[in-house]
């Protein structure tokens, strides 16, 4: 098979010399990555939390497991498009063991009061830990939970919205653990104790953790972005809780919102503004508009619109499909990174999606080079957020847990962040990205763990910990 290699700046220079807005320099990083570290010490005190753009939310998690725990227990994961219910067992050979229920919300479920979402949550709950014959045992529950919350506890999260899949607007402003044990009052033969609710990427954190106990991060780089990350509790001026000489505090950074006050302006090109104002919540979440998926995607389509616009690539093929906004869906664009140098099958196949055939090789290599750029930069950018978190925690070794799928699926992506992430970091801290293969669940079920054994420490108890 023939193949074709092009040079951008001689073979398709209009494209090149566009491209070059989506490439940030070392010293913009570099401020990124500084911007973000001042943004989060913000976060963390009582005077900037509520303007600070990196919020930095407690967890109320301040154990973390040393893979030497073992036991039995119960986790609900609560996702915008379906939950699980977990047994999880952890045996002594540093396996998981978990059995597991998907239950499919129905719509007019989700659409219903919250009392009704409950209601068939915990019926669901009743239902599996009878099947799993646990059912009066009493087993510690987390909850891993996707959507917004107000922590004021480890059991204790006020929601704060859903996602659009959900109408139950009579939950917002409640505690959600209470509204589940509320429910879960009226199954009196079912005897549950649920101890914690945490979000996804706290999830993800802990279940690495158990595997490899220098997990000290955890990322999610998806559709969505978020991280969480292991802060010394004398930081977190929010902090009002008992004095548990507890040392340590994971954080909930929501890092999505960074560069909502126009921190990062300086980085933003006329297709981040376009595509802000064109989004569904404009002037938000702007961090991860840079690197979701999802908004990935639209960058890629619009500046292939562009060009197209203007005679740069694409002559003479049909423009109405590709100018449909958030139509170009980045796991076909991953799929593109299986052709070999020169190979352009793949970025055909996305061209078919959009009606456009037989399209010459050098229009598909500057398509390659455009979707290579924007992915290379959403990776350069969180980089910079990862630097700093590495930074601020003074480990010399840490392991970074990562949920989601662009860095497993996308091989630029992957070798960009590493690369950027040693180059803004201080040499003296070693980092290893962990695509984490256990649900956020397994990392809910550890948290259960972790309480149940610090509540009843000295005690007989069904969690044991190496103290």
């Amino acid at each position: 098979m023939a193949t074709s290699i092009f040079k951008p700046e001689v073979d398709f220079p209009e494209v090149y010399k566009l491209c070059q807005t989506f490439v940030p320099s070392e010293d913009e990083l570099i401020k990124v990555r500084n911007i973000m570290d001042r943004e989060m010490t913000a976060g963390l005190s009582k005077e900037g939390h509520d303007r600070s753009s990196v919020p930095c939310f407690l967890s109320y998690v301040q154990d973390l497991p040393s893979g030497r725990e073992r036991g039995r227990f119960l986790a609900l994961e609560m996702m915008p498009t379906n939950c699980r219910i977990m047994l999880v067992r952890f045996s002594s050979e540093k396996d998981v063991y978990m059995s597991s229920k998907c239950v499919i919300i129905p719509h007019s479920i989700a659409a219903a009061r919250g009392t009704e979402l409950f209601n068939f949550l915990a019926s669901n709950i009743a239902a599996f830990v009878k099947d799993k014959k646990v059912d009066k045992e009493n087993l510690p529950m987390g909850i891993a939970f996707a959507f917004s919350l107000n922590k004021l506890a480890l059991d204790v999260g006020i929601l704060v919205a859903w996602t659009k899949e959900f109408g139950a607007t009579g939950a917002i402003g409640k505690d959600v653990v209470q509204l589940l044990r509320d429910a879960l009052a009226k199954y009196p033969e079912v005897i549950v104790n649920i101890l914690g609710i945490i979000n996804v990427a706290i999830g993800s954190l802990l279940a690495l953790c158990w595997i490899q106990p220098e997990t000290r991060l955890g990322v999610i780089m998806g559709n969505i972005t978020n991280s969480c990350y292991v802060e010394s509790v004398d930081n977190c001026h929010m902090y009002v809780g008992s004095d548990n000489n507890k040392p340590y505090m994971i954080i909930n950074t929501d890092w999505a919102h960074f560069g909502d006050g126009g921190q990062v302006d300086f980085i933003r090109n006329e297709f981040d503004r376009a595509l802000d104002e064109a989004s569904t919540n404009p002037g938000y979440r702007i961090y991860e508009k840079f690197s979701g998926a999802l908004y990935m995607g639209e960058l890629i389509r619009r500046v292939v619109e562009r060009l197209m616009r203007s005679g740069a690539i694409f002559e003479g093929q049909p423009i109405d499909v590709i100018s449909l906004q958030w139509k170009m869906e980045m796991s076909a664009l991953f799929e593109m990174e299986s052709d070999p140098p020169g190979v352009y099958i793949k970025a055909q196949e996305v061209m078919d999606k959009f009606r456009m055939r037989h399209c010459k090789d050098r229009d598909l290599a500057a398509f390659r080079y455009i979707c290579a750029t924007v992915v290379s930069r959403a990776a350069m950018l969180l980089a910079g957020g990862i630097s700093c978190l590495i930074n601020r925690m003074h480990y010399s070794q840490i392991s970074i847990s990562v949920d989601g799928g662009i860095y497993r699926l996308n091989p630029t992506f992957a070798a960009v962040i590493n690369k950027y992430t040693r180059l803004l970091t201080d040499p003296h801290y070693k980092f290893e990205y962990v695509v984490n293969q256990e649900s956020c669940g397994v990392g809910a079920a550890i948290m259960a763990g972790l309480a149940h054994a610090d509540k009843y420490r000295g005690e007989s108890k069904i969690f044991e910990l190496d103290f």
